[in-house]
């Protein structure tokens, strides 16, 4: 008996599905179904509930795109957020690893992504042109760069930095500073870190 008739077809197939999401590979796609497997099948249904249940309502704000159950998400259509100060974060968890800090009262800016030639991610990948819309829109006075602090991220937040000050050279442009370690994700930073990063942005 060979090995594909020994591994059930569903599991390949569920294996195989998991690893069509970025930054999952296959060690990563093995951990989340058999952990998902071994729970209660009452505990896996409401999981498998809730992840459809995202799918269907979420999708990115029309101003900003933070991911939202609505057309434009609270922190746009809240009156008291000033949307003179923009954070430019490249993914929806990372506005909310910032908001949970609860200091910063600007607005934020998802890229949905970050700047990665050898992965074929362009800036006309992003959402760049409706970032310099919204600074124009508002008159910005001053633009936060929180990409991560990886080589990416990096190379992001460089291009943003050059592109920002060509076409409004009076508007401050800020780079959240190394209190997080080079090479370490925004989403998985210890809140002192990621407040001593915004107090001392450059």
């Amino acid at each position: 008996m060979g090995f594909e008739e020994v591994f059930p077809r569903t599991l390949k197939e569920a294996l195989d599905s998991i690893t069509k999401i970025p930054t999952y590979g296959e060690r990563g796609a093995v951990r989340f179904v058999y952990n998902l497997l071994k729970l209660a099948p009452e505990e896996r249904e409401k999981v498998i509930e809730s992840l459809r249940e995202a799918s269907r309502r979420l999708r990115p704000c029309k101003e900003c795109f933070l991911l939202t159950e609505g057309d434009i998400c609270s922190v746009c259509s809240d009156p008291r957020r000033m949307k003179q100060f923009i954070c430019v974060v490249e993914e929806s968890q990372d506005a909310y690893t910032i908001e949970r800090l609860e200091r910063y009262r600007g607005v934020y800016h998802v890229l949905q992504g970050r700047i990665a030639p050898l992965e074929g991610v362009s800036p006309e990948d992003l959402t760049v042109d409706r970032l310099l819309e919204r600074i124009g829109k508002y008159r910005a006075k001053e633009v936060i760069v929180a990409t991560n602090p990886n080589a990416e991220g990096e190379a992001t937040a460089n291009y943003l930095i050059r592109l920002i000050k060509d076409r409004f050279p009076k508007v401050k442009v800020s780079r959240i500073s190394y209190g997080l370690q080079f090479g370490a994700l925004i989403e998985l930073a210890d809140e002192v870190s990621l407040e001593k990063s915004f107090e001392n942005r450059k």
